[in-house]
């Protein structure tokens, strides 16, 4: 029916990978957002990421911006949310990227099989199981979750890059290494794991072509890594935003080491994933499982220490390990399970080489044995993945399941609480905050919502509460200042209501909505210039036709002044 030129043919690898994808987690294109970071990144930053013309801009700040703040410095990402807006801002438009980045992604892995020497079929295999494997659902259904395919895909074309360099010393490959490692930086902080990676495939190859050129290569690299931090820390000082030290690094990671069990039985076994994973509600049985598999696999393989082998459990050790750091407090530790995603790619490797070891003449590949053993896990695993992607499926749908899997986390009690309020059900949603604060009374967030929720309702008194509570557990949460001003403006209070304006904005001060309200209360008391000059503030962070519609009478009427030309 096929020529083998056919089924060898690099077209034939990209149409089987692409339908797998398609087939798997196509569905997912129709998914509402959850309600987890969307609110932020594509909700409230919407008229942000709407203009290409602000690509530029990205650069300069921390990946909130500009309607929050966060410790985290990706503008790539962010770029990837721009140029996906150019093309429409539906959810199915940014889950439509989202899956065309999981292929590219998957055929990126199968490049990087075949330049590691693996053969076609054996790279063919590992790169579809990494297509449909359960632990990239939310890569797909989640669109923050993006991020980690972008990483991966710089990633691994950096690995790809190195090999390369390595084998022949052209300029043209080390060029294109500091441009791809430079690129997974600005995904996203994992990317540092490279350096260890490249470290120790150097040390497994040195008898390749080009490595009389290792100190300019380690050396840009260095640089770029350097560069990379001191923008970094500008971008997140500038923020406001406090960074962990390195004791309380080393704490939080001793407090989160045991997850590495739990998310090394998610590659192997992964038939406990969920979409709120904490460690209070996970069995470990699949994670020691899982690495009893892995010590078999070795012993048997006979691998040496200077080995694919040992680099994919490299891999997998640096790319997870900062993914157990957290700005969050131990109670409110959540690992989610899209931060395997690049760590996953390590164990395919220890498993691919183990496999064309010495175990290999037991256990071929290309034997009808076999072939049928990876069709049955290849196939398990779609099953496993169609089934779970729909806990993505809607807010409700995964916010439900995040409190049925993990009914100790505050958060997830919160985040439904959220979603009831969304939906009008407010008793419901003050059952669900009530329940989370029972559980953590010091959860950050909850009575700031609580207290949206009643300003919503004009019950003024319980709002003040519940924002000075949110004030007293987190002194920066400016949204609730925002709040309070709101609050005081309602009341008439306009003096109280600037002042917290201003202290959201001293916090903030790229806050719009802040801005905006300060904008209105001033031309309210014929405060013109103090008016103009928030408008102008206001116009850096916003497009006119963006804006609330009182505000575009504002700007109208200070037009035919011509103040703001001024």
């Amino acid at each position: 029916m096929f020529t083998s030129d056919i089924l060898n043919s690099k077209w034939f690898v990209f149409c089987l990978l692409a339908l797998v994808v398609f087939a798997v987690f196509g569905r997912a294109i129709w998914f509402d957002y959850v309600q987890l970071d969307e609110g932020v990144l594509l909700i409230n930053n919407g008229f942000f990421i709407s203009d290409i013309s602000n690509i530029f801009e990205i650069f300069k700040h921390d990946v909130n911006y500009p309607s929050a703040v966060a410790p985290f410095y990706r503008p790539v990402f962010t770029l990837s949310l721009i140029l996906n807006s150019q093309f429409g801002i539906s959810s199915a438009a940014y889950h439509t990227g989202n899956l065309l980045l999981h292929l590219v992604a998957t055929l990126t892995l199968f490049w990087l099989f075949r330049e590691l020497g693996n053969s076609r079929n054996l790279s063919l295999a590992f790169s579809m199981l990494f297509a449909v494997h359960p632990i990239a659902t939310s890569i797909v259904a989640w669109i923050p979750g993006r991020n980690d395919s972008i990483l991966a895909i710089f990633t691994l074309l950096s690995f790809i890059l190195f090999i390369r360099f390595l084998k022949n010393g052209s300029w043209r490959y080390l060029l294109g290494l500091f441009v791809a490692f430079a690129a997974a930086l600005l995904a996203k902080e994992v990317a540092v794991g490279l350096i260890p990676v490249f470290v120790f495939y150097y040390l497994m190859s040195r008898k390749e072509k080009g490595s009389e050129l290792v100190a300019t290569l380690f050396s840009g690299l260095i640089a770029i890594l350097v560069v990379w931090f001191w923008i970094r820390e500008s971008i997140i000082n500038s923020a406001r935003v406090a960074e962990l030290s390195f004791v309380q690094i080393l704490s939080v990671l001793w407090s989160n080491s045991a997850s590495a069990i739990l998310y090394l039985g998610k590659t192997i076994l992964p038939f406990n994933l969920t979409v709120f994973p904490t460690l209070d509600g996970s069995t470990f049985v699949y994670g020691f499982v899982a690495l009893a598999v892995m010590i078999l696999f070795w012993i048997f393989s006979r691998t040496k220490i200077m080995s694919l082998s040992a680099l994919g459990i490299l891999w997998f050790v640096v790319f997870l390990i900062p993914s157990l750091i957290s700005y969050d407090q131990a109670e409110r530790m959540v690992f989610f399970e899209h931060r395997l995603y690049l760590p996953l790619v390590g164990i395919f490797i220890f498993l691919a080489d183990s496999i064309s070891t010495s175990a290999s003449k037991r256990f071929d590949i290309w034997k009808y044995q076999s072939k049928l053993i990876m069709g049955l896990i290849i196939f398990l695993s779609a099953v496993l993945a169609f089934n779970y992607s729909g806990a993505y499926k809607n807010k409700a749908v995964f916010w439900q399941k995040a409190v049925a899997d993990s009914p100790q986390a505050s958060r997830a009690h919160s985040g439904l609480a959220v979603v009831y309020i969304m939906e009008g059900k407010m008793e419901e949603a003050e059952a669900e905050f009530n329940k989370a604060l029972e559980l953590n009374p010091r959860e950050k967030r909850i009575h700031l919502l609580l207290g949206l929720s009643y300003l919503d309702q004009n019950l003024y008194d319980k709002a003040r509460e519940e924002f000075e509570k949110e004030i007293e557990i987190d002194p920066n949460q400016f949204v609730a200042y925002h709040g309070l001003g709101r609050l005081y403006a309602r009341g008439k209070n306009l003096k109280e209501a600037e002042r917290y304006f201003l202290k959201t904005l001293e916090i903030n001060p790229n806050y719009v909505l802040a801005h905006q309200d300060l904008v209105v209360l001033y031309f309210s008391q014929n405060k013109h210039p103090q008016a103009i000059a928030q408008l102008k503030e206001l116009l850096k962070l916003q497009r006119p036709e963006a804006m609330h519609p009182q505000i575009k009478k504002i700007i109208e009427t200070y037009a035919k002044e011509t103040v703001l030309r001024q």
